[in-house]
C-alpha cells in the first residue's frame, strides 16, 4: 500500500499514563463505523507483547481515517495492581447502533510468566471473557461485565440476520492422535467454540463446537454471514503455531452456526482473520500472514469461489525469483534477506505418503541453498545429492545439467530416483518432518534462520502429491512456468498492507466500510521489512490505518487450485 494511504492511529504519549522506558506497545487493532458516521478504533495498549500492565483504548476519526483523536482509556488492568491483564480486545457495531467490545482477561501476578493459552486456562491461573458496551457511538463505555470463565482470545461479535449475536472462543484439549507432537504444546491441541446470545447481549449461554480437530488446532476464528443462517468462518491453524505451513481453514454452517459439517483449506495463511462482506457482496479477509513473508495482508474473494489449497512463499526480496518461459531461476543469498522458500501442504505425520517429481538444474549451491522436503529434507549440491540431516547418506551426481528427480517418502523410508534410476533408499527414523517445501532450507542457527544459503538453481517442472488420511487434507499439485510462479495466487490476489518482522509481531487487523464505499483497515505493525531490517534495529510499534477502495484490493484472476 502506498504511504499516502496510511495514517497513524496511536500516540507516543498519553496524558496521565506513565510511558514505559521502552515506549508503548500496541496490538489487537479494531475499527468500526459508528451510526453517526465517525470511525472508532480500539486496541490494547501495554508495556510489551507479553503484557504486565494493559489498557483498553479507543480513538475516533471524523474524516474517514485520515486523522485520529479523542484517545481515551476504557479499562486498565495490571499484574501488580489487579493480578490480571487484558489480552485481546475485539470490537463490533450492531444494527441498533450499539458498539460492543469483547475481551479476555488472564490472571497474571507479579513474577508469573505470559503462558500459552492452554496453560492460561488451567485452574490456578484462569481466564474469562468480558464485554463492554457503548450507546453513544463510542464516546462513553459501560463498566465491563464478565460473560464466561473461558477467555480464549475471542473473536469479534457478529450480529446475524435474525438478531442473534455470536462470537468465537478457543480452548484446549488433550489428544493421543498426534505422532511426535510439536513442543511446547505436545499432546495439547486447540479447538474453537461459538457462543451465542439470543437476547441482544444480556446473556451468553448457548454454545456450539465450530472446530475440534487435533490435526489443525483451529483458533482465532473470524465469522461472516453469507446469507440468512449461512455462515463462513476462517481459522488460524494452531498446530505448531503454523510453522509446518498449514493454510487457514474455511468452515461452513447452514443452520446459523449450530453445526459446521464442512471445512476446506483457505487459499491464504492467516492468523486472526477478520472476515466480512463488502457492499459489493464480495468477501474481504485481512490477516497476519503466517507461514510466509511476515506482515499484514488482505484478499478479496467471492463466497462461491472454490479456490482450494494454494502454495505460498518466504520471499523478502522478490528479485531473487525470476520466471522465464523455460524455467524458474532462484538466486539466493545468505540469511533471511536472501532466502527463497516455497511451501506446499504439509504431511500429517510419518505415515503420510509424499511424492515429489522435479526437473531441476543446479549451477551452484551451499549446503542449504537448494533443498526439497518430501517429508524428509534432501539437499542438492553441484556434485552430490544427500539427506540434509544425514549428509553421509547420499550419492555423487552431477546436478549441473537438467535432470528429473523423484523423491518418495513412504513406509518409513525415502527413495530418490534420478532420471528414472533408483539412487538411494534410506530408513528415515528420526529424520521425518511435516514440512513439504522447496528452495532454501531454513536451519535456525545463532539467530539466523537461513545460513549457508547461497545458490543458483533452475526449476522446470514440479509435481507434488501429499496423501494424508481422512482426518486431514491431501493434495496433488503440479507446476510448470506456463502456470506463472509457484505462488501465483499470492502474487495475483493478495495485497500487502505492511511488512513486519518478526512474524508474530504484527497484524491482528480489522476493517470497516464507509458509506461511500471506501474501506478503512487497521492493524498493528513495527515497520520492519524482513528484507532490510536486522534483529538489532529498534522497532517502532504502532496502530496504523489504511484507506483503500475495493478496486485497489481486487487483483487478477486466481491461479489453479491443487486437486
Amino acid at each position: 500500500m502506498p504511504e499516502s494511504a496510511k495514517s497513524t492511529v496511536t500516540r507516543d504519549e498519553y496524558p496521565g499514563l506513565p510511558t514505559p522506558a521502552r515506549g508503548w506497545y500496541y496490538k489487537c487493532a479494531n475499527v468500526v463505523r459508528a451510526r453517526d458516521g465517525s470511525l472508532v478504533a480500539c486496541w490494547q495498549l501495554s508495556d510489551q507483547h507479553t503484557s504486565t500492565t494493559s489498557w483498553l483504548m479507543v480513538a475516533r476519526s471524523a474524516d474517514g481515517g485520515r486523522t485520529w483523536g479523542g484517545h481515551q482509556v476504557i479499562s486498565h488492568s495490571s499484574a501488580q495492581e489487579h493480578g490480571w491483564v487484558w489480552v485481546v480486545p475485539q470490537m463490533s457495531v450492531l444494527g441498533d447502533g450499539r458498539l460492543v467490545i469483547v475481551c479476555d482477561r488472564g490472571q497474571r501476578n507479579p513474577g508469573q510468566n505470559w503462558p500459552m493459552l492452554s496453560d492460561w486456562q488451567k485452574p490456578g491461573r484462569g481466564m474469562a471473557n468480558w464485554i463492554f458496551w457503548s450507546s453513544d457511538h463510542g464516546r462513553t463505555w459501560s463498566a465491563g461485565a464478565k460473560v464466561d470463565d473461558v477467555g480464549g482470545e475471542p473473536g469479534y461479535v457478529l450480529e446475524l440476520t435474525d438478531g442473534t449475536l455470536a462470537f468465537t472462543r478457543t480452548s484446549s484439549k488433550q489428544t493421543d492422535q498426534l505422532r511426535n507432537p510439536p513442543a511446547p504444546w505436545n499432546d495439547i491441541y486447540y479447538r474453537n467454540e461459538i457462543v451465542f446470545s439470543d437476547d441482544g447481549g444480556k446473556t451468553w449461554g448457548r454454545t456450539a463446537w465450530l472446530a475440534d480437530n487435533p490435526f489443525h488446532g483451529d483458533c482465532e476464528v473470524g465469522l461472516a454471514e453469507l446469507a440468512p443462517g449461512r455462515l463462513m468462518a476462517a481459522s488460524r491453524i494452531g498446530l505448531g503455531n503454523g510453522r509446518f505451513g498449514h493454510p487457514s481453514r474455511l468452515l461452513f454452517s447452514d443452520d446459523g452456526g449450530r453445526t459446521w459439517p464442512r471445512a476446506e483449506p483457505a487459499p491464504f495463511y492467516g492468523q486472526r482473520v477478520h472476515l466480512g462482506r463488502l457492499q459489493s457482496g464480495r468477501l474481504l479477509a485481512t490477516y497476519r500472514n503466517v507461514w510466509g513473508t511476515p506482515g499484514s495482508r488482505a484478499v478479496v474473494f467471492d463466497a462461491t469461489d472454490r479456490l482450494g489449497f494454494q502454495p505460498t512463499s518466504y520471499l523478502p526480496d522478490e528479485t531473487r525469483c525470476v520466471l522465464s518461459a523455460e524455467a524458474l531461476t532462484l538466486r539466493t543469498g545468505e540469511g533471511r534477506r536472501g532466502a527463497v522458500e516455497f511451501n506446499l501442504y504439509p504431511a500429517q505425520d510419518d505415515r503420510a505418503r509424499v511424492e515429489i517429481e522435479v526437473t531441476l538444474k543446479v549451477d551452484e549451491a551451499e549446503p542449504h541453498g537448494v533443498a526439497i522436503s518430501a517429508g524428509c529434507w534432501v539437499r542438492f549440491e553441484p556434485g552430490r545429492i544427500s539427506l540434509a540431516a544425514r549428509p553421509e547418506a547420499g550419492f555423487a551426481f552431477d546436478t549441473r545439467g537438467w535432470h528429473t528427480y523423484r523423491l518418495v517418502r513412504a513406509g518409513g523410508e525415502i527413495v530418490i530416483l534420478a532420471d528414472g534410476v533408483e539412487k538411494l533408499r534410506q530408513k528415515i527414523d528420526g529424520l521425518w518432518v511435516r514440512e513439504v517445501r522447496f528452495g532454501n532450507r531454513s536451519v535456525p542457527r545463532a539467530g539466523e534462520a537461513y545460513p549457508q544459503n547461497r545458490a543458483v538453481s533452475h526449476w522446470r517442472a514440479l509435481r507434488v502429491k501429499v496423501e494424508n488420511d481422512s482426518r486431514d487434507y491431501s493434495i496433488d499439485w503440479s507446476w510448470t512456468p506456463a502456470d506463472g510462479y509457484p505462488d501465483q495466487f499470492r502474487r495475483d490476489r493478495t495485497v500487502v498492507l505492511d511488512y513486519a518482522m518478526p512474524a508474530g509481531d504484527c497484524g491482528y487487523s480489522s476493517w470497516t466500510q464507509l458509506a461511500d464505499g471506501g474501506i478503512v483497515i487497521v492493524d498493528y505493525t513495527n515497520l520492519r521489512h524482513p528484507g532490510t531490517a536486522t534483529s538489532a534495529e529498534p522497532a517502532r510499534n504502532l496502530i496504523r490505518a489504511y484507506r483503500v477502495r475495493e478496486a485497489e484490493l481486487v487483483r487478477a484472476p486466481a491461479g489453479k487450485a491443487a486437486r
